[in-house]
């Protein structure tokens, strides 16, 4: 051990479409199961709506059709990932299975290999190599345009008052 410091980090493994993918687990806030979803309309199309955690009001992604994955029945494995963007700003990434957290040491991590674009090569951050597996580590940032995170900006803004179902008349 030549005095080398091993740098390693934690990562929240989640699956989506049979592959393996993962959050660095700086960024993730928590991880809950699927709840109501409210529609937003004027929300950009790659938004699914808003949930209200806590009373803060979070955008809900669904990672599938941003990756242009085939879009399937939810189940109670699926879960949303609440991550944080750089403007500690939340959004809610849903997924279809969320594994467990996993140490990855710098030897083990490799740059994408060109055959990883399907999952859309510029959302990934690192690939690495846990076990005999392939797990492809995305950059958070990478996946939402700086005009995607402005829009997302809005409606974390919004008036919690405007997504609550009002029954009054």
């Amino acid at each position: 051990e030549g005095g080398a410091i091993a740098v390693e980090r934690k990562v929240v493994g989640f699956k989506l479409g049979g592959e393996e993918f993962a959050f660095d687990i700086m960024r993730v806030v928590e991880i809950i199961k699927i709840k109501e979803i409210t529609e937003v309309p004027t929300a950009p199309s790659f938004i699914e709506g808003v949930i209200n955690l806590r009373g803060k009001i979070i955008p809900i992604i669904d990672l599938r059709r941003r990756f242009k994955m085939e879009g399937r029945e939810r189940d109670k494995k699926f879960r949303i990932i609440i991550v944080e963007l750089r403007k500690s700003q939340l959004v809610g990434v849903i997924v279809d299975e969320v594994e467990k957290v996993m140490v990855v040491q710098d030897g083990q991590m490799m740059s994408p290999p060109a055959t990883v674009t399907e999952a859309g090569a510029r959302y990934i951050e690192a690939v690495a190599k846990i076990e005999d597996r392939i797990v492809v580590i995305l950059e958070i940032e990478k996946i939402f345009s700086e005009e995607e995170q402005e829009g997302l900006k809005d409606i974390n803004e919004m008036d919690g008052g405007k997504i609550e179902e009002s029954t009054d008349s």
